[in-house]
């Protein structure tokens, strides 16, 4: 891609991305005023995600659809390429999410709002008090009929490798009581790179394996959450 290309995809990008924040950030906002489970708000989120993906050349291809429970809320476990997750796992998987997020987000203008509506949870990972409290939400999300994206390598890969998995949704599973439904993404690492914020067009595959039911061994439950990362390592290859 010349670097004239690059430069107009970005700042395309950066523009939409800015504007959509605005417009839709709003709406979610004051649409969360009367609506307070969120369900309405994070409808909008979704289409934010979309267009963010639609109107930037990003196809997003999802396989193994049949896979998602419809009847249940559901752990979604996936892997972490880049900022593209986000948007494709929240405008694609058609069932209600609650995003885990830094606390620091929730603070920005319209998106923070935004996120505020929707329901998702804050989470300050350096205050372990506050990590619980973070904890404790989730599960109340999960029990109130919402699923929740979890990235359990904790940040995106700067390689394109999937790292080791921290334990959290096994935790929140077996709490919970609710499935863990394995994501392998690829492609969204090409799209935007880690550290850089030059966006690359492209196409991005968002896998759905089959739901595992948590157990009440603490053991067995981290032999699932590596057979999870097994699963998605080997779809990624």
């Amino acid at each position: 891609m010349s670097k004239l290309v690059s430069i107009y995809h970005t700042a395309r990008f950066w523009i939409l991305i800015s504007f959509l924040s605005i417009i839709l950030g709003l709406l979610a906002t004051v649409v969360g005023l009367f609506d307070k489970s969120g369900n309405h708000s994070h409808n909008i989120s979704r289409l934010w995600c979309r267009l963010l993906c639609q109107l930037n050349g990003v196809k997003v291809e999802i396989i193994g659809r049949e896979n998602i429970l419809t009847d249940r809320p559901q752990i979604f476990v996936s892997n972490h390429q880049g900022y593209f997750d986000i948007f494709a796992l929240s405008g694609y998987l058609p069932v209600q999410i609650r995003w885990v997020a830094k606390s620091s987000l929730f603070k920005l203008p319209f998106m923070g709002w935004a996120m505020s509506a929707s329901g998702y949870i804050p989470v300050d990972r350096g205050d372990r008090k506050k990590a619980y409290e973070a904890f404790n939400k989730t599960i109340e999300k999960i029990k109130e009929g919402s699923s929740i994206i979890i990235f359990p390598e904790g940040t995106r890969s700067e390689d394109g490798q999937i790292g080791p998995f921290k334990k959290g949704s096994n935790l929140i599973a077996s709490r919970s009581k609710s499935p863990m439904v394995p994501i392998t993404i690829i492609g969204s690492g090409d799209i935007i790179k880690k550290g850089s914020a030059r966006i690359t067009p492209g196409s991005v595959q968002v896998i759905i394996s089959p739901p595992v039911e948590p157990s009440n061994d603490k053991k067995e439950n981290e032999a699932i959450l590596e057979s999870i990362r097994e699963t998605i390592m080997s779809l990624h290859r």
